[in-house]
């Protein structure tokens, strides 16, 4: 019915405009007050639809049409004929930005040859769907509650305009929440991508682990916009909370960020999360992008695009727009629904030239798709109004939540890869945060510290005085470890987030330091063990705790014994051989495994997550692993310093010792490696609370 009533809609428009007689601009002479006129390209048969709706409404809609390609017409527009012609993309023909914008004529005539033309082809994709393992987990662990919450945040904003303060401010927002979520991953940037105007777009990357040269895309735009605004004054101020368009396709895919990175998802092809700046204004942030991706030559496999996700049509869960994307991909994506949402409703519908992100991407002859709402006429009624409201959407982000599990699914079958086994709290002296320990010493003759960084580097820093205890630890949550030291109840550390030193009193002479996550969010808390009681500082600074576990004669070995993600309460009593952990989920045990004489090297030797008992005797190592059980094999020699770390960077504790001033490191993927590093004396940082 919609169809019908546009073609004769259409058939009307033609007869007006040969009225009218506007079908090619003549020159005309510029005076003074000649408004400020922006290149765009539009459907013409839509623009001249858009004409006869402009009409009826009393509007005379005439922009300079230069000249019309393949359908398709290059117009000089004024920002008010801009205006018209998003409101009537929207309100009429259902679409998002409906028309793109162009630098120069000559852009816009090479996109149009782009459209349509034919698509280079820019890399061979097989599809397949062979990943369950990965998926199903990370899907499962989706919330539609988390999808609200964005919602609510990203349209609480007066308007996202994408050249306003607030759109700004909507943009740090996002950026802010995209690094929260990654924390601690140092596979992971977030990054502003930056434009003439005043909103940046945003780009969360997870480097791929094995083909890091092949990119996967998935992508929505930030912006808002009300119909009908002035782009110099009114759509700065205007409410646009664009709840729907397009909070809640930005709000899916932070879902998706959320559960990947809390799950430890490491893809193998690299994927890119990108919230495009200016949509509402011509596609201009993606089409940046990807002319820059283009000009680059990055290998892009694949696009999803997300641009509204959260108003539920009759009998409709998800629509493929099936014009201007990649028609190999769609198969692909509608497969993957059927595979791991096989109760949802896929339809098809078109939405004609330039209406979303993906437009960009498709036209360069990169694979792109775009699952919708709802069928194109059944979509959201009250976008780019100031009842874009989530309200007038799905109130509980139900629908939403559909977008992000198919997302998820896209994101794990297309870019492949696992789900790693989460590693334990414990940091074992990584000083450049790339996963892996490195070799570096405490020289208390001149209290410098000496790092060599397995990916930044030699690095020396004179931090702390010579009676003073190394503590190294990651106190400000960016996934490295800090420099610090501990002197008779006072902590100094280096923050490397900020360069900054951090100076606090919380312990006395005698006690012993350890500095663990005891809370789960990432940032080291400044603990001490003193004579069976544990003192714990949170990492906000205000709160700390006490808590009795151990007597007096036992090293304290606190570390995540059960995987939760929080360091437990531990001791090892040397007079027994037994080690008691209080674990913070798993609750209390105790067991027997060492002598009076062993030292504790407690570490995830298997990768599981979770800390395994292990003590170090005359070179001789013994590990109890909670997954690969009990093994005990000579690395070392009696006077050798045990320095147990991730020195491969698999997510597995190795086997080092520290002799003289020489590593000997037994790594459980990279093999048996030996180097120089320091002098008799010094204090290997991987064994600072080794006793």
């Amino acid at each position: 019915m919609l169809k019908n009533r546009i073609l004769l809609l259409a058939a009307t428009a033609v007869a007006a405009v040969a009225i009218l007689g506007y079908t090619a601009a003549e020159p005309t002479q510029v005076s003074a007050a000649t408004p400020h006129k922006t290149w765009i390209t539009v459907d013409m048969n839509e623009l001249k639809t858009m004409q006869v709706f402009a009409a009826m409404g009393g509007r005379f809609l005439a922009p300079e049409i230069v000249t019309v390609r393949n359908g398709i017409a290059v117009l000089q527009a004024t920002d008010d004929e801009i205006s018209i012609i998003s409101e009537h993309a929207h309100k009429n023909l259902h679409k998002c930005a409906g028309f793109m914008a162009h630098p120069d004529e000559q852009d816009a005539l090479d996109t149009i040859d782009m459209v349509t033309g034919p698509k280079p082809s820019l890399a061979t994709v097989t599809y397949t769907i062979d990943n369950a393992a990965t998926v199903q987990p990370m899907i499962n662990d989706m919330a539609a509650p988390n999808i609200k919450d964005t919602i609510t945040s990203l349209s609480s904003f007066t308007t996202r305009y994408y050249n306003s303060t607030t759109g700004l401010d909507s943009a740090f927002w996002i950026k802010n929440k995209w690094t929260t979520l990654a924390a601690g991953r140092s596979d992971v940037t977030v990054e502003y991508f930056n434009h003439s105007w005043v909103q940046p777009s945003i780009i969360l990357t997870i480097q791929g682990t094995t083909n890091p040269s092949e990119v996967v895309i998935l992508g929505g735009h930030q912006d808002s916009i009300r119909s009908g605004c002035s782009a110099s004054t009114t759509c700065q101020t205007l409410p646009a909370p664009g709840a729907d368009d397009d909070a809640s396709g930005i709000a899916s895919l932070t879902e998706v960020i959320r559960v990947a990175m809390e799950s430890n998802y490491r893809p193998a092809k690299t994927v890119k999360f990108m919230a495009y700046a200016a949509e509402e204004a011509g596609l201009l942030g993606s089409k940046a992008i990807a002319t820059s991706y283009q000009n680059s030559g990055v290998n892009v496999v694949g696009v999803l695009q997300l641009d509204m996700t959260n108003y539920k049509a009759p009998s409709t869960d998800i629509a493929m727009i099936t014009d201007h994307t990649n028609a190999a991909q769609n198969t692909f994506v509608r497969n993957l629904a059927s595979t791991y949402l096989s109760t949802l409703t896929v339809v098809d519908t078109q939405c004609g030239y330039s209406c979303s992100d993906h437009a960009p991407w498709d036209a360069r002859g990169y694979a792109a798709s775009f699952p919708f709402e709802a069928p194109m006429g059944s979509d959201n009624p009250f976008i780019h109004t100031a009842s874009d409201t989530l309200a007038n959407s799905d109130p509980n982000a139900t629908h939403a939540l559909k977008f992000s599990k198919l997302a998820g699914a896209y994101m794990a079958e297309l870019a492949k890869g696992t789900i790693a086994p989460t590693a334990s709290a414990e940091k074992f002296a990584d000083f450049d945060g790339d996963g892996k320990t490195d070799v570096s010493v405490f020289r208390p003759s001149n209290s410098v510290w000496y790092i060599q960084g397995s990916q930044a580097g030699f690095s020396a820093a004179q931090f702390g005085v010579s009676t003073d205890q190394p503590v190294p630890a990651d106190f400000d949550g960016d996934g490295k470890t800090d420099i610090a030291v501990y002197r008779d109840g006072v902590w100094y550390s280096m923050l490397s987030a900020t360069s900054t030193v951090n100076i606090t009193s919380f312990g006395i002479a005698g006690d012993k330091p350890q500095p663990k996550d005891f809370d789960g969010d990432g940032k080291a808390d400044k603990a001490v063990y003193r004579g069976g009681t544990w003192y714990v500082l949170k990492s906000n600074g205000s709160q700390y705790t006490v808590a009795q576990f151990g007597l007096a004669g036992d090293i304290a070995a606190a570390s995540d014994y059960d995987g939760d993600g929080k360091a437990d309460y531990a001791v090892y009593r040397p007079s027994q051989g037994i080690w008691y952990v209080l674990g913070s989920t798993a609750g209390f045990s105790a067991r027997q495994f060492g002598i009076s004489t062993d030292k504790p090297v407690p570490a995830d030797y298997d990768g599981d997550g979770k800390t395994d008992l292990a003590v170090y005797r005359d070179g001789i190592w013994y590990l109890q692993r909670t997954t690969g059980g009990f093994t005990a094999f000579q690395f070392g020699i009696a006077s050798d310093i045990p320095a147990a770390g991730d020195y491969d960077g698999d997510g597995k504790a190795d086997a080092g010792v520290f002799r003289d001033g020489v590593w000997y490191m037994l790594r459980s993927t990279g093999g048996f490696a030996v180097t120089g590093f320091g002098l008799a004396g010094d204090k290997p940082l991987p064994s600072t609370f080794v006793p």
